[in-house]
């Protein structure tokens, strides 16, 4: 899969992305928020990639991670995901990481709005949904400007390591998307 925004290219994952995965995977700034645990290993890292590099189309009931890179440098700043729901091939579940040192400077924003243009206007689903912690605020953040409605807050429902932490709920309609694609093309 090749989807290119203005700063960014979204792409299947290879080999030599690795290190670069394994940086940011690594950084707890950026784990803290994530399902991972840490040390994430060299071991799962190659497996990881080794599963993602050769998928080109989605599949109902299996996640998809394409790396995010940066078309000026060709280097990886992170990843975005989605996986089409089991019981309605019409919904997915979106979620999306980026390197530390390129927070705050609207990648996760643009990188997102490539993926939602591809799921909603190429693949046509309905529905999307997206969570976090109620404690990642750039990440709230980035799917409320991204016209994404809060439906959800689940109080300490997840349990990460030791700790249950609370949860946001996200949902975005594909006719949503596209009065705002209408809105952004004027």
């Amino acid at each position: 899969m090749l989807l290119n925004a203005k700063r960014l290219v979204l792409r299947n994952f290879n080999d030599s992305d690795l290190d670069t995965f394994l940086a940011y995977r690594n950084d707890p700034e950026v784990a803290r928020y994530q399902g991972w645990s840490l040390p994430y290993s060299r071991e799962k890292g190659k497996q990881f990639i080794l599963e993602m590099r050769d998928v080109h189309a989605p599949k109902q009931g299996q996640w998809l991670q394409l790396a995010v890179e940066l078309k000026e440098t060709g280097n990886l700043i992170g990843d975005v995901a989605f996986c089409i729901k089991d019981d309605d091939a019409r919904q997915a579940v979106i979620g999306f990481t980026v390197a530390s040192s390129y927070w705050r400077q609207g990648f996760a924003t643009e990188a997102l709005t490539t993926l939602l243009d591809y799921l909603f206007m190429d693949i046509d689903l309905h529905r999307i949904t997206a969570d976090c912690d109620t404690e990642n605020m750039g990440s709230w953040k980035t799917l409320e400007r991204l016209g994404f409605r809060r439906e959800a807050h689940f109080v300490e429902s997840l349990l990460i390591g030791k700790e249950y932490i609370s949860e946001y709920y996200y949902g975005l309609l594909q006719r949503e998307w596209r009065a705002r694609a209408a809105f952004r093309d004027c």
